[in-house]
């Protein structure tokens, strides 16, 4: 008995250290569940929170300069106007037509001339309004919205990474603070959509960069932070018109900047937009000064109505004062170019067979845009689509029987009641 006491005594002891070991661990694991359903300090979470939006907002900041480099550049990589051509083709003409030989000679000889442009693909038979299509504009409005999209997406690529980078060194400092944080994940978009809706274009560009953190503080425990920071602006254009110093093109924009839901709109800053037009069909106006074919300007006029919506009024100003040649500029040099003038057929003529011509037909050329703006230090693209539209009617014989040309937001906008059915 006396030898199984010190047995007794032992378990006893036993069965007391590990009820005291249950009861400390548990009491540890209920203090840290505590700790991690406790809200802390609301004031030093509302402080981490504010940096952290900050940082985002810098980080895109940053990164914008490199990023606009990658937009730039596969943009302009990628999007070319398909009116351009080069080629030959071989005719038969006469003397007058310009052959060789004395201006008395009547007989049929053969020339072979290089075509630079081909509009047939542009041609729409007859009067075309809202039923206006043709395979070369649709290749346009294609080419262009993907060149947007890669270009957009190149953007976000690089800005992304330097964002990373930028939350990175914000942890490493809030380390030296006594904060453990850990990026669970970095992401977000930057989309550009173009939409025709009849009689204006809408283009929208959204900017949203995503970032979800665990942080953990010595003093107010631990919590996931998933925060965003979301920029953009819309462009509508509805028509230009044109006078004697020049062609007019009103957009107008609507901004705005988002952080987590919180939606304030912006206005944008005049000296910091502007427009670049690309199209061969700038370069075929001889009137106006964009002999490369784009021309990059900024506005000239700007009015805010209120509610992020500002208008912007651009301006492609005319080489020669005098308006009244500009109707037959652009009658000769894009509905009825002359195999005397030069080598390049608009319709209705036709490289196939360019002795004859359609007495009605509906041309339309994309004017490929590309705005640019600065919103709260971002450098932000965008896209405005702008129609160059003409209806030609050479019924009668006539070079001046309708009015030159449209400028519209949509390739199916309806002309105005003096054109000549």
């Amino acid at each position: 008995m006396k030898a199984q006491l010190p047995i007794i005594i032992a378990l006893v002891l036993v069965a007391s250290l590990t009820v005291t070991t249950i009861i400390y661990t548990t009491s540890t694991i209920t203090y840290t569940s505590l700790t991690v359903l406790e809200t802390g300090s609301s004031g030093e979470w509302t402080y981490i929170t504010d940096q952290l939006d900050s940082i985002l907002l810098s980080a895109l900041s940053a990164a914008s300069q490199n990023a606009s480099k990658g937009f730039e550049s596969t943009y302009w990589n990628l999007y070319s106007d398909v009116v351009k051509e080069y080629g030959s083709w071989t005719r038969t003409c006469t003397i007058v037509d310009g052959c060789p030989g004395p201006s008395t000679d009547r007989r049929k000889c053969t020339a072979t001339l290089w075509t630079l442009y081909n509009y047939d693909d542009f041609r729409c038979i007859g009067k075309c309004d809202s039923n206006y299509t043709s395979p070369g504009f649709n290749w346009s409005m294609s080419n262009y919205t993907f060149s947007l999209q890669q270009a957009a997406y190149s953007y976000f690529f690089r800005a992304a990474r330097i964002a990373e980078i930028t939350l990175n060194n914000w942890r490493d400092m809030m380390a030296s603070y006594g904060y453990v944080i850990y990026t669970s994940s970095i992401g977000g978009f930057y989309r550009i959509e173009v939409a025709s809706y009849g009689n204006f274009s809408e283009s929208k560009a959204t900017l949203r960069l995503n970032a979800t953190l665990d942080i953990y503080s010595a003093t107010a425990g631990y919590r996931r932070m998933i925060r965003y920071v979301e920029i953009g602006y819309s462009t509508r254009f509805y028509t230009g018109s044109w006078s004697d110093d020049g062609i007019y093109l009103p957009v107008y924009i609507n901004a705005y900047v988002d952080l987590n839901g919180i939606k304030a709109h912006y206005i944008v800053n005049p000296s910091e937009t502007y427009l670049t037009l690309y199209s061969v069909m700038l370069k075929r106006l001889s009137f106006l000064n964009t002999t490369q074919g784009n021309i990059t300007i900024r506005p000239i006029v700007s009015y805010y109505y209120g509610n992020g919506t500002t208008l912007l009024i651009f301006k492609i100003n005319s080489t020669d004062s005098n308006m009244w040649n500009q109707e037959a500029v652009v009658w000769r040099e894009v509905v009825l170019s002359h195999r005397d003038y030069d080598d390049t057929f608009a319709p209705p003529y036709t490289i196939t067979d360019p002795s004859s011509k359609l007495q009605r037909v509906t041309v339309a050329f994309l004017w490929a845009g590309l705005l640019t703006t600065r919103i709260e230090g971002v450098n932000l693209y965008n896209g405005v689509k702008i129609v160059f539209k003409h209806y030609a009617n050479t019924a009668y014989g006539d070079w001046l029987d309708s009015v030159p040309f449209n400028i519209y937001g949509d390739e199916r906008a309806v002309f105005p009641p003096e054109y000549v059915s």
